[in-house]
């Protein structure tokens, strides 16, 4: 493995960037007004930008893409990678493991429709939507189908708008149709009572709910007012391969996991906490059972990968957007983490940086932006409504495009396609997987299965905690007596973490990956911990990522392929957020201000709050945010070397 020591010390004379941008890509005339063709076979919307061409679904391999943007201090000449570069020494494999987690999508909303009977590779397997007979009913008992979406280009991008629900209780109602007791319909999830939608027997989810969910979570939005079959309908809708052209183009040149679900049936902070400590501590949602600083509690200080990791004298890090000034997974991790703010954390420069110059750390965690100028591929929150702004219509509370998330996506693999160094990481040596936290509500037709608990249910599988049996955690992981008061907690809505979320998207990109794979094999986000441990011998977190499957399994070639016959990626052009050319310190333009923030980006600033400012009121705006970042969140990670 390469090796980088990391100094644990803050940089003195480090200064902050200006952040990966996924806005626009100079001064491109904006084609959000075009529609895409109806049907399944929707064809791709073109662009009469003044001479940028939008390549979409196409995959050249001739040069690499510019990732150059007009509001990113990471500008640079595209770069053409080397014509060949030694195989890796040790074999076929990998030496850095690079993980891009995007937020709230399920598998069928971004891949149902990779893949149709003609043009699945010959020798695979893949569960789409194509050729199934998916739906759910209405509350008229009319069917609604699975389908991809429909409408102008700015509305597919921004759909589902508004944003489904994603806690616990939802949740149970998407995959089990059920709301239990009936007093939970039109409730906003901490309203609701026991048992929480979910059903006596919960082994056979029949996704059958989606609808029903969604029709809900917007009663409760709008005052008991019913939507239309137009507005409920987009509950079950997804993208096709020419809408989304970097996703289906690296899923097609590369693996792509049909059977990769979520840690748990809920939202993001529970998922991204299992994804990186194998637990949860017993929550299923951001915020309820004691507010954002619930993770902030003593007992809640479970080790982490990154623990591991650095313990074994390995290298990570975690890049984080400059302009998100703080990183989500160092506050979920507070506990734990805190004391490597300042050595361990980084802003996209650097990872461009350590990219292009070989020195990219073990493993590598890239964080999108999640509070304002998105590109977290997030759906849109807040009242579904129609504004006009500048001369152009902006429907929703607050602006999210997929296409910025797209662009995210693009530059993290053409870095990574560029990479020559010959003395570390490079693009025959590195593995990247691109994925997501969790469904966000969106449809998915294959019901999650059964899952081990994080103690291994020595305890009937109520606790949700860490080091418990089944573990292996060394004793300098907690005391003992964090570990039996995590133990006698009960979990968050009676929740006993015996069965997985909902399926999420996952590409893995490799030389060593063939092109054209589907991969069947059941994984979820414990594999990246397991793979981890697999590869530098480390004792399992929990018994949850304990002997989960690894991403080896995208490891099938003898020979590598050299970053000639790898693709090159074509965003689409990617309309700029109001508040994308912001100065820092700049008021945001009239009327954006009071946009609302997405749930993880609520989440975000009331840990910050509740951390340093624990009687303040929680952030629920773009201009409340930045403020509680500027005044608790300057100075506390680190931003380049």
């Amino acid at each position: 493995m390469a090796r980088r020591t990391d100094s644990g010390r803050p940089d003195s004379n480090a200064q902050p960037g200006a952040g990966d941008s996924t806005g626009s890509a100079g001064n491109v005339a904006n084609p959000s007004r075009r529609s895409f063709l109806r049907g399944a076979g929707i064809a791709a919307a073109s662009t009469a930008a003044a001479g940028a061409a939008v390549g979409v679904g196409a995959a050249a391999v001739n040069g690499a893409p510019s990732t150059s943007d007009r509001r990113s201090s990471v500008n640079r000449p595209a770069s053409s990678p080397a014509t060949t570069l030694p195989p890796r020494a040790g074999g076929p494999g990998f030496d850095h493991l690079v993980v891009v987690m995007f937020e709230n999508r399920s598998f069928d909303n971004i891949f149902g429709y990779l893949y149709d009977d003609q043009t699945l590779p010959e020798g695979q397997k893949f569960d789409g939507l194509h050729g199934g007979d998916h739906a759910n009913a209405a509350p008229d008992g009319t069917l609604v189908p699975a389908h991809p979406y429909t409408g102008s280009t700015d509305q597919i991008m921004s759909s589902p708008q508004p944003d489904p629900g994603e806690e616990y209780p939802h949740v149970n109602t998407q995959l089990f149709g059920s709301v239990a007791p009936e007093s939970n319909r039109a409730l906003k999830a901490q309203r609701m009572t026991k048992p929480f939608n979910a059903p006596t027997d919960t082994s056979r989810p029949s996704m059958s709910g989606f609808v029903d969910d969604y029709v809900n979570n917007y009663l409760s939005d709008h005052q008991g007012e019913l939507p239309s079959p137009d507005q409920y309908g987009v509950v079950m809708g997804s993208f096709t391969p020419d809408m989304l052209p970097v996703f289906s183009t690296l899923a097609r040149e590369f693996a792509v996991y049909d059977n990769w679900h979520c840690a748990v049936p809920s939202q993001t902070f529970c998922n991204r906490s299992f994804f990186h400590a194998s637990t949860s501590h017993g929550f299923v949602t951001n915020h309820g059972d004691g507010g954002y600083g619930k993770w902030l509690r003593e007992e809640n200080a479970a080790p982490t990968i990154f623990n591991r990791l650095g313990e074994a004298g390995l290298t990570w890090r975690v890049y984080y957007d400059r302009r998100q000034v703080v990183s989500m997974t160092g506050l979920i991790h507070g506990r734990a983490l805190e004391p490597f703010w300042k050595s361990n954390f980084r802003t996209m420069e650097q990872f461009y940086r350590d990219v292009e110059t070989g020195d990219l750390p073990d493993y590598a965690f890239i964080e999108p932006r999640m509070v304002y100028d998105h590109n977290d591929m997030h759906p849109p929150v807040g009242p579904f409504t129609e504004t006009d702004y500048d001369g152009r219509v902006v429907t929703g509370g607050a602006i999210s495009d997929v296409r910025a998330g797209e662009r995210l996506l693009h530059q993290v693999y053409s870095a990574v396609r560029a990479s020559a160094s010959e003395r570390g990481s490079n693009a025959l040596n590195t593995l990247l997987l691109a994925t997501f936290d969790e469904h966000g509500g969106t449809y998915d037709h294959v019901p999650p299965p059964a899952a081990t608990p994080p103690d291994g249910g020595t305890d009937g599988g109520t606790s949700g905690g860490s080091g418990n049996a089944g573990s292996g955690s060394s004793g300098d992981d907690g005391s003992a007596g964090r570990r039996e008061r995590e133990r006698r907690r009960p979990n968050e809505m009676d929740f006993t973490f015996d069965r997985l979320g909902v399926r999420v998207p996952a590409i893995a990109i490799s030389a060593y990956t063939k092109k054209g794979s589907v991969i069947n094999e059941l994984m979820h986000h414990g594999s990246v911990i397991s793979t981890l441990a697999a590869s530098h011998g480390l004792d399992p977190l929990t018994a949850r990522d304990a002997g989960a499957p690894t991403l080896q399994n995208a490891v099938m070639l003898e020979e590598p392929r050299q970053v000639t016959d790898w693709p090159q990626t074509h965003p689409q052009y990617v309309p700029a957020n109001p508040e994308a050319d912001l100065p820092d310190d700049s008021p945001f333009p009239f009327g954006q201000e009071e946009r609302p923030l997405s749930a993880p980006g609520v989440g975000l600033v009331g840990m910050l709050t509740a951390r340093f400012a624990p009687g303040e009121k929680i952030p629920e705006t773009y201009a409340e945010a930045r403020a509680t970042l500027d005044r608790h969140g300057r100075g506390l990670f680190g931003t380049t070397d």
